[in-house]
């Protein structure tokens, strides 16, 4: 287990490196919009999915 989250830390910090070594700084900037629209979205979809859990609904 800690195997695996060595190696995955170690990719991401590969990527991390990469994209800032090779991308310009526009680039890095729209980069940095579209994930922080995809981190809103995912933090928007889970409280949604635990307020459905709350009231006891299943999207089965």
């Amino acid at each position: 287990m800690i195997g695996r989250l060595l190696r995955f830390f170690l990719f991401v910090l590969l990527v991390v490196w990469l994209l800032r070594r090779l991308l310009g700084y526009e680039q890095k900037k729209t980069l940095r919009e579209w994930i922080t629209t995809l981190a809103q979205a995912l933090v928007i979809s889970s409280v949604l999915f635990f307020a459905l859990y709350l009231f006891g609904i299943s999207l089965h």
